[in-house]
């Protein structure tokens, strides 16, 4: 589902109750929700012009990682990365505060660009189940986190998503790795030719906010240019493994109280990570 914020929302950066109430609903019985153009385009430029020499130089280091022509490249802990508006912004916090909890952390600070003569990748979730087990579904636990650095069509390699249920059902939550290896439970690639898909369209510096267990996949870069979405992983405090973002402190020091308690758990104290080291 696609919000389109109120000129006061967008003033304000705050959520009026009703439009909070709809967007926590679309994520926990559809999976997902899009809030339409929250960054604006003056930020927006300002993070893809500081982008694309940094993934250039990490493709020639480094190379491609997720399928042909597509990459995830984790971010350093800097501006303009580490912008309020990115990794603590007010209208994705609203919503991921009243889904995993106040005290809920980030994980994971990346991004994914397919490149022109990107492919489709197989259909996957991001996760394996917390309990696979069980055949009851479990609360949400972890919200991906998507900000894309340019308009998102058709041609340029949207993100495609398999909505309303796909969170939920134990047996469909199970990982399917991108080489094509049969699920234990389900063969989710085989089953997701049948069943409704999205392909998720928006405008540059837009928010999309889903289920870490939702199917999905990235589609063809059929463009001239490069599809760049910011990734960031949030998750209920007890959740998220080890610490992987290392954070200078000077940088942590001068963090909003918000985003300081996002990466209260990560490594404190230790220069920015370039890409390729």
């Amino acid at each position: 589902m696609k919000i389109q914020l109120t000129e006061q929302e967008r003033a304000t950066k705050q959520l009026n109750p009703e439009t909070l109430a709809i967007a926590v609903e679309q994520v926990k019985a559809n999976g997902y929700v899009l809030f339409d153009k929250v960054l604006s385009e003056e930020k927006i430029a300002e993070i893809k012009q500081s982008f694309d020499p940094l993934f250039d130089e990490f493709i020639e280091r480094k190379g491609y990682n997720t399928g042909t022509n597509r990459a995830q490249m984790f971010l350093p802990f800097m501006q303009p990365y580490i912008d309020e508006d990115v990794i603590c912004n007010p209208i994705a916090t609203a919503v991921l505060d009243k889904i995993l909890g106040t005290d809920n952390r980030c994980t994971y600070l990346a991004s994914d660009t397919p490149m022109p003569g990107s492919d489709y990748q197989n259909v996957h979730c991001d996760i394996m189940p917390l309990f696979p087990e069980l055949s009851i579904p479990l609360p949400i636990f972890s919200l991906v986190v998507n900000i894309p650095l340019v308009d998102v069509t058709e041609e340029n390699g949207p993100l495609e998503v398999w909505p309303g249920g796909t969170h939920q059902n134990p047996d469909r939550a199970n990982h399917d790795t991108l080489d094509g290896s049969v699920n234990p439970y389900l063969d989710i690639v085989r089953a997701a030719e049948y069943m409704h898909s999205e392909k998720v369209f928006m405008s540059a510096g837009s928010i999309v906010i889903r289920d870490i267990r939702m199917w999905h996949r990235g589609t063809p870069n059929r463009s001239n240019d490069r599809r760049t979405n910011l990734a960031m992983i949030f998750g209920k405090s007890w959740y998220g493994g080890g610490s992987y973002i290392q954070i200078p402190q000077d940088a942590y020091d001068q963090l909003p109280p918000k985003a300081k308690e996002a990466f209260r758990m990560e490594k404190i104290g230790f220069p920015a990570k370039m890409p390729w080291e």
